[in-house]
């Protein structure tokens, strides 16, 4: 017991083993037996729900076709069917139909009335083509002791819905039958009433007719008005068989659901309730919960036990993790101190030798790394600028226009390119030196620097020359900077003879043109410029307006 490996051994075995085998298997059951029952008794509810939902909707609509069937109009209709002459009757069954139609756009969850005498024959209807409700051989018989026939719902395809009818006796003023009025239902009206939005649990709710077609359901995605679905008769068999009972079958969305059925008389209705069987197993994470609850209570016991045990391990353990993690941030200045003399005492003093190498290598690394760094900077800064102006020198220019070429073929976009020179410039060199000719060259660069934006570039061409990149500028507003950069720069301090020099410039301004297909048709263009510029006198600006415009 007294090593390292010995000591985790034992406290891995009493970890593991005595919550796993305490534990498991009991879970396992009490888990399956609370799914079955929470599941049954939710699904329950659900159809239960439905169930009484659906008879209390029939129930109204039969009271509305009872209070219907008592119309006056109505009874005086067929009162006098067998008494008026053909004329007569024709007007007086337009009378009824016409009554109908004013029903029919009052109630909106009716399609169809029609009125129809003792023998089933069709007097009257808000349609042409009634839907087809045949009366039973024994009509005024059972009407008078039955009172209503509700129709078993349907599936009808021209309306595209299920359908319900109800059927009930139209009685004269001594209660003889006349006929019977047919009231066709859109059984959509109680979709919304299958389930309870707030208090049902979830799932969904399944209305099949006689043949096992999907009717209404309580997700409107699930029925299909172009192809109603069906269970597999198997599985409907099976639901049926055992009413109420928790069955597995393939849904309506070929997903494996729960489900259990109720199979309603009058009318005769299977009343189904779903719930996704994938859906259930957000129940196992509940006994999941309660099953790692338990466990931890189970590995704290087990955990006072082997405390003493794991102290002398753990302890210098989170102490190394610690220190590793400071280091891999980047933090060498850790020393751990021990008094231990097993593995774990020699492991913390080769740590605290290796932690004292990294802080070595890491002083001269980074010693190294700025003067690198330093060269570097003063290397990228020296490839691109000019030495006397600071402006961009003649490499980094033609990188420049090639980059502004690129952009123009691809945008459209125009940019504008200034070239200027100083006037007279050799005769200042030769009469005050090349020193002062020097610094008016710097001077000159520094103002050009300050007259344009950030986004523009500048460049030392060559000797007094300068070229200025104006990016996403045309001609018009270039010439407003080159004019700027003429009047900033006429007066240049020259400390080295003290005096402040009249300084003029002669610039040559173009528009990026589409011939412009590399940047010596370009230079080209803007060098023909200024010395349009030299040759009408200097000091001014010449510029080549693109080909729409004319040339100034």
């Amino acid at each position: 017991m007294g090593s390292i490996k010995s000591k985790i051994i034992v406290f891995s075995i009493l970890a593991t083993l005595i919550p796993s085998l305490a534990l498991g298997i009991l879970s396992f059951q009490q888990n399956e037996t609370m799914i079955n029952e929470n599941v049954t008794r939710e699904l329950r509810a659900l159809a239960n729900y439905a169930s009484r939902e659906l008879d209390l909707w029939i129930k109204e609509q039969i009271l509305t076709v009872r209070e219907l069937a008592t119309s006056k109009i109505l009874t005086e209709g067929l009162s006098l069917e067998n008494q008026l002459k053909k004329d007569k009757l024709i007007a007086q069954r337009k009378s009824l139909e016409l009554y109908l139609k004013s029903v029919h756009k009052r109630l909106d969850a009716i399609l169809e009335l029609t009125v129809v005498d003792v023998d089933g024959k069709v007097i009257a209807s808000n349609l042409e083509t009634p839907f087809p409700v045949k009366l039973s051989s024994n009509w005024p018989q059972d009407a008078s002791t039955q009172g209503e026939m509700v129709v078993p719902p349907q599936w009808n395809a021209g309306y595209a819905t299920a359908i319900l009818s109800i059927a009930v006796p139209i009685l004269s003023m001594d209660d003889f039958i006349l006929g019977a009025l047919i009231v066709t239902f859109d059984l959509r009206d109680i979709q919304s009433n299958l389930k309870d939005k707030v208090k049902s649990p979830p799932g969904d709710v399944l209305l099949l007719d006689a043949n096992g077609y999907i009717m209404l359901a309580s997700d409107v995605s699930i029925v299909n008005p172009d192809n109603p679905v069906t269970l597999d008769p198997a599985a409907l068999k099976r639901l049926r068989d055992h009413s109420g009972e928790y069955e597995i079958f393939q849904g309506p969305r070929q997903e494996k659901v729960a489900g259990l059925a109720y199979v309603s008389e009058k009318p005769l209705i299977t009343i189904i309730a779903t719930r996704s069987h994938q859906l259930i197993y957000a129940f196992w994470e509940q006994q999941r919960n309660f099953f790692v609850t338990l466990i931890s209570v189970i590995i704290l016991m087990v955990a006072t036990i082997a405390f003493q045990m794991s102290h002398a391990i753990v302890v210098p353990l989170r102490k190394l993790i610690g220190a590793t993690e400071r280091i891999v941030r980047g933090d060498l200045n850790v020393e751990l101190t021990t008094t231990q003399r097993n593995e774990l005492g020699q492991l913390t003093r080769m740590f605290n030798q290796m932690t004292d190498q990294l802080r070595r290598n890491d002083a001269e690394i980074k010693e190294t790394s700025a003067a690198m760094r330093q060269k570097n900077e003063l290397l990228e800064t020296l490839s691109v600028t000019d030495n006397l102006t600071g402006l961009y020198n003649r490499n980094k220019l033609n990188a420049i226009i090639n980059d502004q070429l690129a952009r123009y073929e691809r945008n459209k976009r125009p940019f504008s390119v200034l070239m200027i020179d100083v006037d007279h410039f050799k005769s200042l060199n030769d009469s005050l030196g090349h020193v002062a000719g020097d610094e008016i060259i710097a001077g000159i660069a520094k103002k050009i620097s300050q007259s344009i934006r950030n986004v523009d570039f500048a460049a030392r061409y060559g000797g007094d020359e300068f070229i200025i990149i104006l990016a996403d500028t045309a001609i018009n507003e270039a010439l407003k900077t080159a004019e700027r950069i003429r009047a900033h720069a006429a007066n240049v301090h020259c400390s080295t003879i003290n005096k402040t020099l009249k300084v003029t410039l002669s610039i040559g301004a173009i528009q990026s043109e589409p011939e412009d297909i590399s940047l010596t048709i370009l230079l080209s263009r803007v060098d023909g410029a200024l010395y349009e510029a030299k040759r009408g006198g200097r000091d001014q600006i010449y510029s080549v307006q693109p080909k729409s415009e004319s040339t100034v």
